[in-house]
């Protein structure tokens, strides 16, 4: 996230070196922002980003304190394991989100899965750009090797996570995700009164069609590279200002503009 709408993360090895029977060590890696002071079982350990592979296999409590903000969570530690804590402070307790992943060993040599819970429940879980259901959900078998997982909601930030799934082991994903301030807000008479005078007859619009998120990007400009500046839901209507190669820069009203993507557009002339 780091204030923008998505949030990286390579997990090169979850497994500590020498993953044996005997040794009982576990891993966790915390990263946060801003920077925060870092609390395990009430004792202050250090400031993000903060890595210690010398812990026991024990639930402790981690707490992140950064100004007048602060996040715990109790965490049980998986043997061998390393636990990351990704964390993004807002200006208040709904902005603020992060999720916390590990593996967990499935003991079948043959398939690598993966399991989501977010909050709110019913995010949207896409695997290497595949819508495979809402939240919670557990996967069987997604493949070995490095993995992009999307997580979503209407009305909150993208989360995005790059990491590695292992034969034997399923990923173990615990995802908040934050609310965003970028709501659009609806002119009902712009909507609901599109033919009630000769400017609205005259003016070209666009109806917004059905996505597989329940909402449409609205970008800066005409690229999928662009930052977003709002969203829009389907059904809706925005009068159309100008026309791209697969484009339409559409009037947000408030004096905000942007553009949508034309194939999930559909003009009214």
């Amino acid at each position: 996230m780091r204030l923008k709408l998505t949030l990286l993360l390579i997990l090169s090895s979850l497994c500590l070196s020498g993953c044996s029977l005997v040794a009982r060590k576990s891993a966790i890696e915390i990263n946060s922002y801003p920077v925060a002071k870092v609390f395990l079982d009430g004792k202050e350990v250090g400031m993000t980003p903060y890595k210690n592979r010398s812990l026991l296999p024990v639930e402790v409590e981690v707490k992140l304190v950064t100004n007048d903000k602060q996040w715990s969570k109790k965490i049980k530690l998986q043997n061998n394991i390393s636990t990351v804590i990704d964390w993004e402070f807002g200006e208040k307790n709904e902005s603020s989100g992060g999720y916390i992943l590990y593996l967990e060993k499935t003991g079948d040599k043959n398939k690598a899965g993966i399991m989501v819970n977010t909050t709110p429940a019913k995010g949207t879980i896409v695997i290497d750009n595949e819508i495979k259901g809402l939240s919670p959900i557990r996967i069987a078998d997604i493949g070995e090797g490095d993995k992009h997982l999307a997580l979503s909601f209407p009305n909150h930030k993208t989360i995005d996570i790059f990491m590695k799934s292992v034969l034997q082991y399923q990923l173990v994903v615990d995802a908040v995700l934050p609310e965003e301030n970028l709501v659009i807000e609806k002119d009902e008479e712009k909507t609901e009164d599109l033919d009630l005078t000769t400017e609205n007859a005259l003016t070209v619009k666009v109806k917004i069609k059905d996505t597989e998120t329940g909402w449409l990007r609205v970008r800066e400009a005409s690229t999928s590279a662009a930052k977003e500046v709002g969203r829009v839901y389907p059904g809706e209507f925005y009068p159309v200002i100008e026309e791209g190669v697969d484009w339409y820069k559409i009037d947000l009203g408030n004096e905000k503009s942007g553009w949508i993507s034309a194939s999930y557009g559909e003009k009214n002339e």
